[in-house]
């Protein structure tokens, strides 16, 4: 079915949602399946959730995204995408489903049939629905393609198995869509909150300022002791709540060819120099090309060069059986090789006429040839070129403006159509064989003057690390994980003393999927999750392609209350500042002048000139009476004292004053609740996720 192909050629962010839908069309009912006594990656709403349910469903679905995409296999970044969101869909129904069945929400076949029709665009179209069967050029939503493709599904097994997928997406999202709306139907913006937004928003002043910076005065100079310490922790424990996070310091060895390495990869490169340079390029190149491609880690490079592009004399002007090399070039050695010496253009114009074998009426490439030489005939008999194409050519976007293609630079097309175009000359009518079928082609353009150029072949071997490096590099980050005793201190003396360096990665949760310099972390952050991984654990060394990772656990986070002696230095922080503040306060009683101006401050504004973010200043400015100085204020980034010079705005507000103002602040609150109502589930789910530990 088309349809089918579109949902495969649209990528992996649609093949990703309907991934989704799979798991539970695929898999039904699975938490039947699984015993408590299971091990378990997570507990949501108190009911734990197994590993072997975690791997079933990431399996069915990873089956849907193979069947959907018509690959065997998933790339990484891929698979990490579908872990997530396998996830997701199992805490949104362990969190929803007796939800929806207490609330009642269901979506009728009914319902779901306007969903597929595009009748309920109006209060919000489905957005899986919408972006499978949006018309890429009008990028409206073709609602009969959807009910075509609804109607037809059972015309074969796997449009079956799509549909029910679909339609089961569709149910979820809009039963989710159904549960947003209640929420955010059961609050709204009264006319009182309209009209102080309103006068938030209108209402205006002008203030002389003048401050006294914290930064002012050293810490140093203001001491403070545990027990005031102890007892800002204990007034403002809320401020220190945190999620599950680790902090590591860890080095990375770059493992780097040897010298060893480097004359093994030269040597290995001299065995293809002699048949390099024996191929006969007299009757046809395809077989130096074929050459390169089956023994160079780099495939043929299509492209013409001049002499000014090549910047090589000796090798431009050498004979086709001349090879130079072996150099190196770029951590590779090089074998390079010229050949196929031409006079073209360095741009030209054409158009085609593109026969596709189809299987039924075109049988095969002999037929479609056969064809391409009858519109040749035809063409030169006087028969319209343009017509021609819109009338029989397979390439729709081309045959609408008659087969062309306009102008184009050597490698944006494949290599015998290119060919064809570039070394043939303006008028000229040539059949040609790709790999898109056969292809009748008219020359219309050629830029001048025309230039000699060449191609070069190239046999390139990049320099890699042997087994010998590979196994040194790794003796020395073994040393470095062993001589470390798990111990931090001794971890930064061997890092000093070896000239590595250090580097930091702070606030690491389950769900990080980046770590600088490290480009698959799953294996370290499995590590640091680890029930016996403690804050000062030293890691066995980890290897991540070309490079080995040893690393330290520096701080360890745990749900809930952060711990005094972990926030101790910000407590510290906060305190010295509120001594500060206490004591400007007192130096600033009787300031009368003023060395700064603020214009055009409205309660809604946050930022102060240059002085940074400072709420309480604003506010304190918006409601001051005009012509009055303030009592000094105790601010984030110092202590100000204002005076108002001018207030704009107004006095007294009507309903229909308020109207947009309201619309607009329903409209924000109704978005913030569609964006934050899942993460408020997990949270009161009391989500327990364990995953790293297994993952």
């Amino acid at each position: 079915m088309a349809t089918l192909q579109r949902i495969r050629n649209a990528g992996p962010v649609i093949v990703i949602v309907i991934g989704l839908a799979l798991v539970a069309f695929l898999l039904g009912d699975v938490n039947k399946l699984f015993s408590r006594s299971d091990r378990n990656i997570a507990e949501i709403n108190g009911t734990p959730v197994s590993i072997q349910e975690y791997q079933v469903r990431f399996k069915n679905y990873e089956e849907g995204m193979k069947m959907l995409t018509g690959k065997s296999s998933l790339d990484e970044q891929n698979q990490k995408y579908v872990k997530e969101q396998v996830w997701d869909k199992i805490v949104k129904n362990y969190s929803l489903s007796n939800t929806y069945e207490n609330l009642g929400l269901e979506v009728s076949d009914l319902e779901l049939a306007k969903i597929v029709s595009g009748e309920n665009i109006q209060t919000g179209l489905d957005p899986l629905t919408r972006q499978i069967f949006t018309d890429p050029n009008t990028r409206q939503f073709n609602s009969q393609a959807a009910v075509n493709f609804f109607q037809n599904a059972n015309q074969s097994e796997e449009g079956l198995q799509v549909a029910k997928f679909l339609e089961n997406e569709m149910r979820d999202n809009r039963k989710f869509t159904k549960y947003a709306s209640l929420i955010s139907k059961g609050m709204n913006i009264t006319n009182f909150e309209a009209k102080s937004l309103y006068k938030e928003r209108v209402n205006v002043v002008d203030f002389d300022y003048t401050s006294k910076k914290y930064n002012s005065v050293s810490d140093s100079t203001v001491s403070v002791t545990e027990n005031e310490l102890k007892e800002y922790y204990d007034s403002h424990k809320n401020d220190y709540e945190q999620k599950e996070s680790r902090d590591i310091a860890y080095v990375t060895l770059n493992i780097v060819p040897s010298e060893e390495d480097f004359q093994v990869a030269e040597k290995d490169i001299e065995y293809y120099k002699a048949e390099f340079s024996e191929i006969s390029v007299d009757t046809s190149i395809n077989e130096l090309i074929d050459y390169v491609n089956a023994n160079s880690e780099v495939p043929f490079d299509e492209k013409h060069y001049s002499l000014e592009e090549l910047g090589d004399t000796a090798l431009f002007n050498a004979p086709s059986d001349s090879v130079f090399g072996p150099d190196l070039e770029n951590g590779s050695y090089v074998l390079k090789r010229v050949f196929d010496r031409v006079t073209v253009p360095d741009t030209v114009g054409a158009r085609h006429i593109l026969i596709q074998v189809d299987g039924q009426v075109i049988k095969d490439m002999n037929r479609a040839e056969e064809i391409a030489d009858s519109l040749k005939t035809l063409i030169k008999k006087g028969s319209d070129f343009a017509q021609l194409a819109k009338d029989n050519s397979a390439d729709k976007g081309s045959a609408e403006k008659g087969g062309d293609l306009d102008k184009f630079t050597e490698g944006r097309m494949v290599r015998p159509f290119s060919d064809a175009c570039f070394k043939g000359n303006v008028g000229d009518i040539v059949i040609v064989k790709s790999q898109y079928g056969v292809h009748l082609i008219e020359i219309t353009y050629q830029s001048k003057p025309k230039k000699e150029k060449v191609r070069i072949a190239k046999i390139i071997n990049e320099v890699r690390p042997g087994n010998n490096t590979i196994s040194g590099y790794f003796a020395k980050a073994r040393d470095l994980s062993i001589n470390s005793d798990n111990n931090t201190d001794k971890f930064d003396e061997l890092i000093e003393k070896d000239h590595l360096t250090k580097k930091i990665a702070t606030e690491i949760t389950p769900e990080t999927e980046i770590i600088a310099g490290v480009d698959n972390p799953d294996a370290v952050i499995r590590w640091i999750y680890k029930d016996e991984t403690g804050k000062g654990s030293v890691s066995e060394p980890f290897q991540d392609g070309d490079i080995f990772i040893v690393a330290a656990v520096t701080e360890v986070r745990e749900d809930g209350t952060a711990p005094f002696d972990q926030v101790k230095e910000d407590v510290t922080a906060k305190v010295r500042k509120e001594k500060k503040g206490e004591m400007f306060v007192k130096e600033m009683q009787d300031i009368s002048s003023f060395d700064k101006t603020a214009k055009n401050i409205s309660f809604s504004s946050s930022r102060l000139n240059d002085d940074g973010i400072e709420y309480a200043v604003i506010a304190t400015g918006t409601q001051l009476e005009k012509d009055k100085i303030s009592k000094p204020i105790i601010g984030e980034n110092g202590v100000y004292v204002l005076k108002v010079t001018s207030k704009t705005g107004a006095e007294t507000v009507e309903d229909k004053d308020v109207v947009n103002d309201k619309m607009n602040a329903e409209r924000r609150l109704y978005f913030t609740i569609s964006r934050q109502i899942f993460d408020a589930l997990k949270d009161a789910a009391e989500v327990q996720d364990d995953r790293a530990k297994f993952f």
